[in-house]
């Protein structure tokens, strides 16, 4: 079904990387006000590439690919291109989204992406590409790339030969260029994925993590398959491909001590909890990449991160009614399979990336406490009809999509096996997600709904509510998060003509028309004027609602809302959106139960998180029996409402038996009634914990007063969910040996002689890695045999690029870690009229 070409088929190309060197960061200044949206066509036949020719009239065509279009669909929906050869349609759409990051919130958009109807001098010929910028300059990077790599491609004088030579050449060319431009990429660059399709077959070239999937019907079922394999340590073979160019590969919790370096620690994305391998130099701490491929990172090119694309090729059939290309921003927490199965719900390609975008969004809300850059190109083919061979021009050979193979002597493994396996989405928690959730156990700090602005009668809530029942942003909302969202939305009462959101504006609000009419306008050129529009028309019985996109980041708005008659909208603000998502997935309040429970105390929030989400609701009514005294409690029982009556005889006990019943006196109310003890227990204590131990205890009788909720876990549960109680126990102990070890292996230096020490007792010896303004190297302090490692600032540098706050800030970093193998301890710091020092 497919291809795989890497370097090796097209002839030998230099291996090795090229050294690293420094450049003036900052220099490109006018780089940073660049867009990020995509060089794109304004219209079949209108921003067509088909003047170019590729010997004479190059340059023509490469300005064209310049011109930097709207990054906004035209109202009518997604955009269509006809290839002729094979008498079919690719219809088109796109949607870039800027990550919401809490503590940056106008950081731009580092993704960017280029759709190119047709392309170069073809008409057989369409290009799409997704280049996830990373690092300071990321932005800049990604478009950089975006531009360099199409005109490479045009340029190459095999490319209507061979596409495959010419893709290859054009993503080393663009490499090679953005290293020599004055824009730094030494700790900066972009991955890239591109689909170019010419006629029926399509070459997909990938550097980096992104991905393409394609769809293809089996019988009635629409199944993914991935037409690119991420390029990250989880693989095995670029694993050993790194490690093999020098690159130390360890997760965050290695390089901290927490686990141990020698041994990988990690499995598949799907359970990297959000510390997933990173490549390191072999003496210092950067640059710390989780993918094995880029664009630009000319640090990270000496350890064997290079710019070398896979190319995958393959025929479309008839059998392929759409293909998906998109950053990992949406495959960081959605698989291959439950995009291609969200696309295949909707006609318009427009729709089904915003559908997409949406659910990325939400799943990094669910998992961290920000969310990446999001970017999705959805390519409908349309009336391809499945004829025996059709002539491209190019001699591919084709091989099962299962099992692809490189030429003899790649610098990967020979036999690449093309399956998922290490292509599954996250499912857990991020570390800093969890450090969060730790952080309100701790201090109680969480989101507060406001307090409803108006009282909704029943009527307005059911009408709100069927409005919201099948929309893609808030149909997987619980009950609870629904009666949040109820309270959130509050009441905006308009009179005709009022002016609702405005095209080209920034609005913060979704809306759902209570009653009375609107209308959407637009402004669009025709014929060379500017015409307003009306594009839909809103009403209450339609269970109209717009703004989805406002929910998710600040944009200008693509068309204007106008009150027709006076009317009552209910609006959502997003900052109220983000906060319900994000308290919902935290089970703050059942986090807060469970680590009450003494047997859970010692388990991570993680582990808590997966205890919350088995837990089970369980309701009693008045009077009614919890336990029978003659039954054994078999799970643990927290009170989620109401009070429970426990009551038991002691003689009857055993005094192991006893002894686990102590701790319920201290939760509840305890006296004795007759000959039987009574311990009254009411909202958040909880009882049976042994049964999670595995200890039985009958002659225990319980009832419950009044109406109950409870929220019951059995032992079969934790099992399933963390593991035996014993096993658990044995990591604990381990995680601690470790850690005990890392600080035993620690640096044992005397910091009470060392603080004592001026710059004049230390020789310094060799110099290890320097930066713009610092430089770290090994000293000996005079008298001694002692080698410490020292890292010295120039005064004047710092001053120079306005760095004083970074450096005080890295200092008291520095000094506030846990001393560990892998984390420099802070001994003393002092400083001279030229630098400021600090050794370690």
């Amino acid at each position: 079904m497919g291809c795989l070409f890497s370097k090796n088929c097209l002839g030998q190309v230099p291996y090795s990387p090229t050294p690293s060197k420094r450049k003036e960061s900052g220099r490109r200044g006018a780089g940073v006000g660049l867009p990020h949206s995509s060089s794109d066509t304004d219209g079949e036949g209108v921003d067509q590439l088909n003047q170019l020719s590729i010997t004479r009239d190059s340059d023509v065509g490469i300005n064209r690919l310049s011109r930097v279009s709207s990054q906004f669909l035209p109202p009518e929906g997604s955009r269509k291109v006809r290839v002729p050869l094979g008498n079919f349609e690719l219809r088109y759409s796109y949607l870039s989204q800027r990550g919401y990051y809490p503590e940056a919130l106008d950081k731009s958009n580092q993704d960017s992406f280029c759709i190119h109807t047709s392309f170069g001098t073809n008409p057989d010929d369409h290009f799409f590409g997704v280049f996830d910028g990373h690092g300071e300059y990321g932005a800049q990077c990604s478009q950089f790339t975006k531009r360099k790599l199409c005109e490479n491609l045009l340029r190459n004088n095999r490319f209507q030969a061979d596409a495959v030579e010419a893709i290859h050449a054009a993503f080393l060319a663009t490499n090679s260029q953005l290293h020599a431009d004055s824009l730094d990429d030494t700790m900066s660059g972009t991955t890239a994925i591109t689909i170019l399709v010419r006629g029926r077959t399509i070459y997909v070239a990938n550097a980096g993590d992104s991905r393409a999937v394609i769809a293809e019907k089996r019988g009635k079922d629409i199944v993914a398959v991935d037409l690119s394999l991420d390029q990250t340590p989880f693989r095995s073979d670029e694993l050993e491909r790194v490690k093999n160019c020098g690159a130390r590969v360890l997760t965050l919790d290695q390089i901290e001590g927490l686990k141990n370096p020698d041994v990988q620690c990690w499995g598949d994305e799907e359970g990297d909890d959000g510390d997933p391998p990173r490549l390191w130099v072999q003496n210092g701490m950067y640059p710390g990449t989780a993918f094995t491929r880029s664009i630009g990172d000319s640090i990270a090119e000496s350890i064997g991160v290079v710019a070398t694309p896979e190319i995958f090729v393959m025929e479309l059939t008839q059998d392929h009614p759409f293909f998906v290309i998109a950053s990992d921003g949406v495959f960081e927490f959605l698989s291959s399979q439950a995009v291609v199965d969200m696309v295949a719900k909707f006609k318009d390609p427009r729709d089904a990336c915003a559908a997409v975008v949406a659910e990325s969004y939400r799943l990094w809300l669910q998992y961290e406490t920000r969310t990446d850059d999001i970017t999705i190109i959805v390519v409908h083919v349309n009336g391809l009809a499945d004829t025996q061979s059709t002539e491209t021009g190019v001699n591919v050979s084709v091989r099962p999509l299962q099992e692809v193979v490189q030429v003899t002597g790649s610098e990967s493994p020979s036999t690449l096996n093309w399956n998922s396996r290490t292509q599954r989405p996250r499912h857990d928690p991020s570390r800093i997600r969890l450090r969060a959730i730790e952080s309100y156990l701790e201090n109680g700090h969480v989101w507060v709904p406001p307090s409803p602005s108006h009282r909704k009668t029943w009527e307005e809530e059911a009408h709100i509510e069927q409005a919201l029942h099948d929309h893609f942003l808030f149909r997987r909302l619980t009950d609870s998060q629904r009666h949040v969202l109820l309270d959130c939305m509050r009441r905006v009462d308009v009179k005709p003509g009022d002016v609702v959101v405005q095209q080209g504006g920034e609005g913060d609000c979704f809306y759902v028309v209570g009653c009375g009419e609107f209308e959407v306008l637009a402004v669009q050129e025709e014929d060379g004027k500017e015409v307003t529009k009306v594009l839909h028309r809103y009403t209450a019985e339609k269970l109209s609602s717009f703004g989805e996109l406002a929910l998710m980041y600040n944009k200008p708005l693509q068309a204007s809302v106008h009150a027709v008659t006076s009317g009552t909208l209910w609006s959502l603000k997003r900052e109220d959106f983000r906060g319900i998502l994000m308290s919902k997935f935290s089970n703050l309040s059942s986090l807060k139960l469970l680590r009450s429970v003494e047997i859970f105390s010692k388990l991570t929030i993680l582990q808590l998180s997966h205890i919350a989400e088995a837990l089970i609701e369980v309701s009693f009514s008045d009077g009614q029996k919890i336990l029978d005294k003659n039954e054994c409690l078999s799970a643990l029982y927290i009170i989620q409402k109401g009070r429970v009556r426990l009551t038991y005889r002691p003689e009857l006990l055993s005094p192991n038996s006893c002894s686990l019943l102590s701790t319920l006196l201290d939760q509840g109310c305890h006296y004795q009634e007759n000959d039987e003890h009574v311990v009254e227990m009411s909202e958040g204590s909880h009882f049976g914990q042994w049964a999670i131990l595995g200890e039985r205890i009958s002659s225990l009788a319980a009832v419950s007063v009044g109406d109950v909720v409870c929220a019951v876990f059995t032992k079969e549960n934790f099992d399933s969910v963390i593991g035996p109680l014993s096993k658990v126990q044995q990591d604990d102990l381990k995680s601690k040996d470790i850690q005990d070890s890392s600080k035993e292996c620690a640096p044992n230096s005397d910091a009470s002689t060392c603080k004592k020490i001026q710059c004049s007792d230390l020789e310094w010896k060799m110099s290890v890695y320097s930066t713009d303004c610092c430089e770290i190297g090994l000293v000996i302090l005079k008298g001694s045999d002692t080698m410490q490692s020292f890292k010295r600032f120039s005064k004047r540098r710092i001053k120079e690029l306005g760095n004083e706050d970074q450096v005080l800030k890295e200092k008291e970093l520095l000094k506030s870690l846990n001393p560990s193998t892998c984390v420099p301890r802070v001994l003393c710091t002092c400083a001279d009229e030229s630098f400021c020092y600090c050794c370690t």
